[in-house]
């Protein structure tokens, strides 16, 4: 079976689509070290010699629409505070329920990836089911074949995660609605086939500096079924698979600089400025939280990405919520001990888009580097949450003490509440601009904050949109025969839910 890509063959509107044209390679020309013809056919497809191409190519999807996506949700983060109209009209940092489809980073304000998860997903899975499916081509056609179908499994799995964990529904080959645990598990099972390969070939380093080390394949599956199982609610399983995976490791987006391969945080959020780093929220006013029925404070708790600090005993975060900071509003005179977060660099610009002035990220220097899509921090932290206690302060502890800041001293391994607000604080920095901190908002609503469609930005008046999770295009609910639009927003719990889309 053949999976068709190019956006002629409509396979960038529906996921996982299935037909019969072109599939188009684009975003690895040589810089994933191949060389690639820029179309390959289904002729070329069904060629043994075209695995490792075909590889190469699902991996550049992921990499271009990852590095988009790392920008555009830091809005939903409450990271950004959006400055040039160019770019927030599209939706981006305003909590758009919908992602962006179409080509990758053609221009400097390009905002798409959605179909580019859509692609890899398809891309991976085909190639993997031209290597193992029935009549798949043998290990003397494809030496390789071992490493390329555990490479392929593990893609499969990381985009299926990306779906299970942000979004409120999904389809596979235009196939029945699926809930986010239904698609998280068949991450998961593509997580087994990747270990079943391993088994067979042993580990080995995945390619292109995606995993300089320590660990390799084997760590990226374990890392991968470690989140899958906590967004499912096994914080059990996940910690069991957290501890496969060494310190230190990360899988990366690894990026080149030019159109299609360069880092978007750097180039849209330093370079270009399209939006500041906002302070803590004291300017949004809404409705009580849906998950709690509470109000909000006057100033919202677990926001706020300037001048974040620590205090000598450790402390990062108020018993109010707040973030330690060492310079701002609202802080308290025990703050001025704190000394800064290196792990959240920002810097002072005069010429942001739109003509205001403001704080800009420094956490990547150049278009060309990478970006982490694992990070060994948010799997410690998994290991935390599930352990409690003083388990969690002790791998709270190897984190901080990896970027030589203040060790926890504070915190009463007995106080369950103190230490869920430890690692929640911990996680919004030690993924800061990751995209990855927005599947723990998701998860922890009752303590977090979402604008549900109320209110405006600070600095330019935008209307907030109203996500929390995110839905599908219309186009897939409107092409696949199996639901319609009334499916939106239903297969996801209540509190996670996006309101007013349209």
């Amino acid at each position: 079976m053949t999976y068709s890509m190019s956006q002629a063959c409509q396979a960038l509107r529906r996921p996982f689509a299935v037909a019969g044209c072109v599939v188009a390679l684009a975003g690895c020309d040589g810089l994933l070290d191949v060389e690639l013809p820029s179309q390959l056919t289904d002729q070329a497809l069904n060629d043994p010699n075209s695995a490792a191409d075909q590889v190469n190519s699902a991996i550049a999807h992921f990499e271009c629409g990852y590095s988009t996506f790392a920008y555009w949700i830091g809005g939903a983060e409450d990271v950004m505070d959006p400055q040039g109209a160019v770019y927030y009209a599209s939706g981006a940092h305003v909590y758009d329920p919908f992602p962006n489809s179409g080509d990758c980073d053609q221009t400097p304000q390009a905002v798409a990836f959605y179909s580019q998860f859509t692609v890899t997903s398809a891309m991976a899975r085909s190639v993997y089911d031209l290597m193992n499916g029935e009549g798949g081509w043998t290990d003397a056609e494809v030496p390789n074949k071992q490493q390329l179908s555990t490479i392929s499994a593990l893609y499969s799995a990381a985009t299926l995660e990306w779906f299970g964990e942000l979004f409120c529904e999904m389809t596979v080959d235009e196939g029945p609605l699926m809930t986010p645990d239904q698609t998280l598990s068949l991450a998961d099972e593509w997580v087994g086939r990747a270990l079943g390969h391993i088994s067979t070939s042993g580990d080995f380093p995945m390619p292109h500096e995606i995993t300089p080390g320590p660990g390799g394949a084997e760590a990226l599956a374990y890392a991968l079924r470690s989140r899958i199982l906590w967004a499912q609610g096994d914080l059990v399983g996940a910690a069991e698979a957290a501890r496969m995976v060494p310190q230190g490791f990360e899988a990366r987006v690894t990026r080149g600089g030019g159109l299609t391969r360069r880092n978007k945080v750097y180039q849209q959020g330093t370079e270009t400025r399209y939006a500041s780093v906002a302070g803590v929220n004291d300017w949004w006013g809404g409705l009580p939280n849906p998950a709690t029925g509470a109000a909000w404070p006057e100033v919202i708790p677990f926001t706020g990405y300037l001048h974040l600090g620590i205090l000598p005993d450790g402390r990062a975060v108020r018993d109010d919520g707040l973030p330690v900071r060492v310079d701002g509003p609202y802080r308290t005179t025990a703050e001025d001990a704190a000394v800064a977060d290196s792990r959240v660099p920002v810097e002072f610009s005069n010429a942001l888009q739109g003509g205001g002035t403001g704080y800009v990220p420094v956490k990547y220097t150049s278009d060309s580097d990478p970006i982490p899509f694992v990070n060994w921090e948010e799997i410690w932290l998994i290991r935390a949450e599930a352990e409690g206690g003083q388990a969690a302060i002790d791998l709270v502890n190897e984190i901080r003490a990896a970027h030589d800041l203040p060790l926890v001293s504070y915190a009463d391994p007995s106080d369950a509440a103190q230490i869920r607000q430890m690692i929640l604080e911990e996680k919004r920095r030690s993924l800061w601009l990751e995209a990855r901190y927005i599947a723990t908002k998701i998860q922890n609503t009752d303590l977090v904050w979402f604008p549900r469609a109320q209110g405006t930005t600070p600095s330019q008046g935008v209307q907030y949109l109203g996500g929390v999770r995110m839905l599908m295009p219309n186009d897939e609910f409107d092409l696949n025969e199996n639901i319609s639009r009334t499916d939106r927003a239903t297969g996801c719990a209540e509190g996670q839910r996006p309101v007013q889309f349209q």
